[in-house]
């Protein structure tokens, strides 16, 4: 039995269940591999796992950021790198398990080692964004590095401003930087498995799940908490967030804010899906509509153990 195994997936497949119980039938901790449940204060927003679920398998990198500091792909390689090697030293099994891919590439592919943001130039196309548009910049970025282009949703600003940055910075595309140096992987033996489930059945989870949070979980008010703080840009992106404040301000019905919501997380689900599939050395596992938690955990591990 590998030491140390992702478990991904898109945003409502089920990961969190299954997670514990395959933790539990492997005796393994979890490692976050989520760059929104990382942050205090949304456990709602970020459906980061219950105190009780926590009680019954150790959970690390898991609201421990405050939403006022930024976080990056850099810094949780930072700090999951360390952590994973003292568990594994402790003769820990590790169970890697979230939805943000480009966290699991920092550990089992490596990270560019393009230079660090410059505050000057990102503000500054931070403000062209707003002003101009999203679609402005991405269609630069189009001009100046299709290849990254490419690979990036036009709705993603962050990424695209940092596409930019990174040109000005050093007159190089972002993608040739990925081409020339790259850090070495950390964990490239690391076992990956893949959730997924018919696309209807995953789509009508995501809506309920939205809905679940909008009438069952008190989200308006977790996000009236939010809105109140200084919160930094890579905080800001939880999903939800943005639709809430426009409904809470009086801009959108509240019918729309949820269809808006839902369909915003449809899409990031795909794009998951999307990532996942260039992902080497993955192995898929297909939920059925009425299958179990432990049902799934136990035929992951079984999968795992064939390694």
């Amino acid at each position: 039995m590998p030491n140390l195994i992702a478990l991904i997936g898109p945003t409502a497949v089920g990961k969190t269940a299954v997670a514990i119980e395959l933790a539990e039938k492997l005796k393994a901790e979890i490692v976050s591999c989520d760059s929104m449940q990382v942050y205090r204060r949304m456990p709602i927003l970020t459906q980061a796992p219950s105190h009780a679920q926590r009680a019954q398998v150790p959970h690390h990198l898991v609201e421990c950021i405050e939403p006022t500091d930024s976080f990056s792909v850099g810094r949780y390689r930072h700090l999951a790198g360390p952590l994973i090697d003292r568990l594994l030293e402790r003769g820990k099994t590790v169970l890697v398990t979230g939805g943000t891919g480009l966290y699991l590439k920092a550990l089992t592919e490596g990270l560019c080692e393009a230079p660090p943001a410059d505050i000057k130039i990102r503000e500054r196309l931070w403000k062209e964004c707003q002003e101009l548009g999203k679609e402005v910049l991405y269609e630069r970025l189009k001009q100046i590095d299709s290849i990254t282009a490419a690979k990036l949703h036009p709705n993603n600003a962050r990424r695209i401003i940092r596409a930019l940055e990174v040109y000005e910075l050093t007159g190089k595309p972002l993608s040739s930087w990925w081409e020339q140096t790259s850090t070495k992987p950390i964990y490239g033996d690391a076992t990956i498995v893949a959730l997924n489930r018919n696309r209807e059945e995953l789509y009508r989870r995501i809506n309920e799940r939205l809905l679940h949070m909008i009438y069952e979980e008190d989200v308006m008010n977790e996000a009236r908490r939010l809105l109140g703080l200084e919160l930094s840009k890579s905080a800001r992106q939880v999903h939800g967030l943005s639709d809430l404040e426009r409904y809470l301000s009086g801009q959108v019905t509240l019918k729309d804010t949820i269809a808006i919501w839902q369909q915003r997380v449809r899409h990031y689900a795909r794009r998951q899906l999307i990532w996942f599939r260039q992902t080497p050395r993955i192995r898929w596992v297909d939920i059925s509509e009425d299958e179990k938690p432990w049902q799934t955990a136990s035929r992951v591990f079984e999968l795992v153990g064939q390694r």
